[in-house]
């Protein structure tokens, strides 16, 4: 009460102090001065304010950066890289474990790197090896050629197909092969009667390498009984029994022509050139030079001739199965 009294009183002085003529006048208006000076804020939850500075040219800026709310269920991206992360790594130690299943048991039965000697070929030596098995009767030197090592000069093995065009290789015979079976699916197409189906080219493939490799096995059993079976390798005999589809694929073509006589032709002029063939590659490995070491009596010597007539031989029968299957 002391504080609005003071306030009233000093307020009437200033009126009066303000008419200085003595009029009477009406009194002020008194308003109630509230006892608080300052409003109490109403409880509530705090808000939060941003205030967003003026840049300089009076661009109000960007609020700062806030972090995004987490992702329902639990998910996080940074959890999934690490899963594709173990995921490759997983796969390819399995991968690698494979592998090396794989390159321990097959060295068992064949050697890695003598199919990789076998398949080292070049463009050249295909064009000149199919020019060969086709025309040999021309071809002067059979002999393979030796490699020697380059520090002391000592031997080391043949030379591999790409360097040697009468080095045997698989990667013509495996490319016939595919060829002969694609070739036996046209044909059986092309005569529109509905015989073909898929299971056409695996009887195809079946027949062929069961009848190739029986062939190898008699080559095998007739080297190791006339004592040549450490001479001639495993994988040369399969080499030179897989040329015989080069022939075969050239007959086949021919059957296109419709011509009986054309197609008789061919398949006895293919035979023979390959039995030739054969004669002269096999000629240095089963009947050694006379300035050799090995030594044979003419009763052997004449028993390897008719191994080798006997190989050449072999080739019509097999052609001729191969061409009416």
């Amino acid at each position: 009460m002391d504080g609005n009294y003071y306030a009233q009183g000093t307020q009437q002085e200033g009126y009066y102090q303000q008419n200085p003529y003595g009029n009477p006048a009406s009194p002020p208006l008194q308003h109630p001065v509230p006892q608080h000076p300052f409003p109490i804020p109403e409880a509530s939850s705090p808000q939060p304010q941003y205030h967003q500075p003026h840049s300089p040219q009076g661009h109000p800026q960007q609020p700062p950066y806030q972090q995004a709310p987490a992702q329902p269920y639990g998910f996080d991206f940074n959890d999934l890289q690490g899963a594709q992360a173990i995921g490759v790594q997983f796969g390819r130690s399995a991968v690698m474990a494979g592998q090396d299943y794989v390159h321990r048991n097959l060295d068992r039965y064949v050697s890695v790197a003598n199919l990789k000697f076998y398949f080292n070929v070049s463009n050249m030596y295909v064009v000149n090896k199919l020019r060969l098995l086709l025309f040999p009767f021309r071809h002067q030197t059979w002999s393979r050629q030796i490699k020697r090592s380059e520090e002391n000069g000592q031997i080391e093995g043949y030379r591999p197909p790409r360097e040697d065009i009468n080095s045997p290789d698989l990667y013509i015979p495996v490319m016939s092969f595919v060829t002969y079976i694609l070739l036996v699916g046209l044909t059986i197409g092309r005569r529109g009667d509905g015989q073909f189906t898929p299971d056409v080219l695996g009887r195809t493939a079946s027949t062929a390498l069961g009848l190739v490799f029986g062939e190898v096995l008699i080559m095998r059993l007739f080297c190791y009984l006339l004592g040549i079976s450490g001479d001639v390798l495993l994988l040369d005999l399969v080499a030179y029994s897989g040329y015989k589809f080069v022939g075969v694929i050239v007959s086949m073509l021919f059957r296109f022509i419709q011509s009986s006589s054309v197609d008789w032709g061919v398949y006895i002029y293919t035979n023979i050139a390959f039995g030739f063939f054969l004669l002269r590659s096999l000629r240095y490995v089963v009947l050694p030079d006379a300035n050799s070491p090995t030594t044979m009596v003419n009763m052997q010597r004449k028993r390897r001739v008719h191994f080798l007539f006997c190989v050449a031989a072999l080739q019509f029968v097999s052609a001729w199965l191969l061409l009416n299957h």
